[in-house]
């Protein structure tokens, strides 16, 4: 049975009263979805692990739309749908590649009768193939990504019969599936001399939902492009300096703050608080001071350290 009563009988009401329904109601199944949410969250989060990673495609066309659409589905459950979409999105990529190879004859042919026919996917793959466009491995993955897809596209009974796990086991392979195929046809090794245009890619609205997503993105392009390891340990709350430094700046606000030693190791930009202000003032400290200081900064949700602050400092000259 499909009961689909999300709608209050909004027509027992005047209209000046309706608006007002409407917006007690719309407050209401906001409610029933903030529930929905939390109680699935964890369920949401371990999917996301589950899916591949290919870290960035400089070449991309419609298809990745659709490929994010579906990664979406799948962190949600709906597993159906993945399939479904990453089947079109499949087709559309191999489409797109065969233009890319100027290979019009792989979209459409001339039929007996004169008129355009379309190439179905499975003749395009079997074209692509024949023709060194893709890989042994990369015809055997999209092949099983159209087999998958046809079985739910059509709906037959056998796919009706498949208990939710199997539905999950095959959202996630053809998903799994395209990703490889995009990797391995138009795929980047990682380079960190790309690490400046990835930067300004992530401000852009489709590559995070948020800016807290973007941080953490941050962080990850990081630790991968630089093979550089930022994150702090889960179980250390808080990280420590202590060490002699020259100030390179000062303000009511911050105090910049460049370790004394050879190296020339980079700036800690540091905060001033109440206890800051006090300890800069007692000391007489000034730009250009060598002082002695302890600085420390609470580490944030994403193992990360996040603002500094001056936890004591003495000025060079006075001890």
């Amino acid at each position: 049975m499909y009961i689909n009563f999300h709608k209050y009988n909004y027509s027992l009401l005047s209209n000046d009263e309706k608006s007002d329904y409407e917006l007690r109601d719309k407050n209401a199944y906001k409610e029933v979805l903030t529930k929905w949410f939390n109680e699935n969250l964890i369920d949401f989060i371990d999917r996301k692990w589950e899916i591949g990673e290919i870290h960035y495609l400089k070449q991309i066309g419609d298809f990745i739309k659709l490929l994010q659409e579906a990664e979406n589905l799948y962190e949600l459950g709906f597993y159906t749908s993945c399939t479904a979409l990453i089947g079109v999105s499949a087709e559309d990529f191999s489409k797109y590649l065969s233009l890319q190879n100027n290979k019009n004859e792989h979209i459409t042919i001339i039929g007996r009768r004169g008129g355009t026919i379309d190439v179905s996917q499975y003749n395009r793959l079997k074209l692509q193939l024949s023709e060194n466009i893709i890989s042994q491995n990369s015809y055997d993955l999209l092949d099983e990504i159209r087999s998958i897809r046809n079985d739910c596209l059509h709906y037959n009974q056998n796919f009706k019969q498949k208990p939710q796990n199997e539905l999950k086991n095959d959202a996630l392979k053809v998903l799994n599936n395209l990703k490889i195929v995009l990797k391995e046809i138009i795929g980047n090794n990682i380079d960190p001399n790309d690490f400046e245009i990835l930067l300004d890619e992530t401000f852009k609205h489709e590559n995070s939902r948020n800016f807290e997503e973007l941080i953490w993105k941050h962080r990850n392009m990081f630790s991968h492009l630089l093979n550089f390891h930022i994150a702090q340990a889960p179980d250390v709350k808080i990280v420590n300096k202590y060490n002699i430094y020259k100030v390179r700046d000062l303000d009511d606000e911050e105090i910049d703050l460049t370790e004394f030693n050879p190296q020339g190791f980079p700036t800690v930009f540091v905060d001033i608080d109440e206890k800051g202000k006090e300890l800069i003032k007692k000391e007489k400290i000034t730009i250009g001071d060598i002082v002695v200081a302890k600085i420390y900064s609470n580490v944030d949700i994403n193992g990360q350290t996040s603002l500094w602050y001056i936890d004591d400092i003495k000025n060079y000259n006075n001890l």
